[in-house]
């Protein structure tokens, strides 16, 4: 369900960062069924919310997801906290 997209990319000295997303469960730790990496924010997102339509129940435990980026030291961090995703980002 990865899409590969457009990344994010800085250089600091001479050194090219390659932005990388993952998704995080409700208590801000790393996602268990949704645990790939990705290269976009909205690639991220558009999985949540696919895998979210998996559910009958809007209100699931599991459907409070949030966002963490990779940093350029190799550290994780929330760049959207743990709620519910309602419908895809508009493209």
């Amino acid at each position: 369900m990865q899409a590969s997209g457009s990344t994010a990319r800085r250089s600091t000295a001479g050194q090219s960062l390659e932005r990388c997303y993952r998704l995080i469960d409700g208590s801000c730790e790393p996602h268990l069924q949704l645990d790939g990496q990705y290269s976009s924010l909205d690639d991220a997102i558009a999985d949540a919310i696919e895998w979210i339509g998996l559910f009958s129940e809007p209100d699931h435990p599991s459907s409070w997801i949030g966002v963490e980026v990779s940093s350029t030291n190799g550290d994780w961090r929330t760049c959207r906290l743990p709620g519910p995703l309602l419908c895809p980002l508009p493209r």
